[in-house]
């Protein structure tokens, strides 16, 4: 099951990301695009409509933002039996993109996994800046791996069931920063994050999509932070103050000057 969802100009462009998902070495069961615009729904783009011919389905949702892409499915299923990919609409997918995801999924199936991924950092007891946290450069599971979405991120059926029940908090804590909101539910629940392969899997964009993205308003404008700031309680900051993987810990130790024992 693979999710994305899209806006404005970008859905004149959306089925170039479709495209490649489709190519892949295996091919989801279901692949979905959530759209609020009832307009494109009731009549769907040219290119759009060949990809619902072979198998697309483009449905309406609510504007939830960048959250229709998970919570959409998650309130709308009957239940929680396959894990939900969720994609992007703004880059090109590699053939074997899905297969990994699936194939680190078999392996820990509790877990969350992406491509791409950053380590929480903190200064104390208080959270770092969002612009310090750093790349992930391993594969083991964390509370302190939050993976993002730019490159495609698996969630576990009971993690679909947690953030339904957790309901539409999110418009007013993240309402722009999903993957920071579904990192949150994670820790809440005790879900960890796990990258895919050891170095961040970085995609080719389409041309063209990169005007008006989350980027400028979440990193750069810092809207990440007070997002981050609402989203974690004390609880959910110690679980991931107490979570350092252990390759990362072992790095630290062999620093220079650093403290063992």
């Amino acid at each position: 099951m693979v999710n994305l969802t899209s806006y404005g100009h970008r859905i004149d462009t959306v089925f170039y990301s479709i495209e490649s998902i489709a190519r892949g070495a295996v091919r989801p069961r279901r692949l979905i695009l959530w759209l609020d615009e009832a307009d494109v729904v009731a009549d769907p783009p040219p290119a759009l409509r060949r990809l619902m011919e072979r198998g697309l389905e483009v449905l309406w949702c609510a504007d939830y933002g960048p959250h229709k892409k998970q919570y959409a499915y998650a309130t709308t299923m009957a239940s929680a039996e396959l894990p939900l990919v969720a994609a992007d609409d703004d880059v090109l997918y590699p053939r074997l993109w899905l297969a990994d995801l699936l194939a680190a999924h078999a392996r820990h199936p509790e877990d969350v996994h992406g491509h791409r991924a950053h380590r929480v950092e903190f200064d104390g007891a208080r959270l770092a800046p969002y612009k310090r946290w750093s790349a992930c450069t391993g594969t083991e599971a964390s509370f302190r791996t939050l993976c993002t979405g730019v490159s495609g991120i698996l969630y576990p059926p009971a993690l679909l069931t947690a953030l339904a029940a957790e309901g539409e908090e999110f418009t007013r804590l993240a309402p722009w920063a999903d993957d920071i909101w579904v990192h949150s539910v994670m820790v809440r629940h005790g879900f960890r994050g796990r990258q895919v392969a050891p170095r961040q899997a970085e995609y080719i964009a389409i041309p063209g999509t990169q005007r008006g993205t989350l980027y400028g308003r979440n990193v750069l404008g810092g809207g990440n932070d007070a997002q981050i700031a609402a989203c974690f309680g004390p609880e959910e900051l110690s679980r991931m103050r107490a979570d350092e993987p252990a390759t990362t810990a072992a790095g630290r130790a062999a620093e220079p000057g650093a403290h063992v024992g």
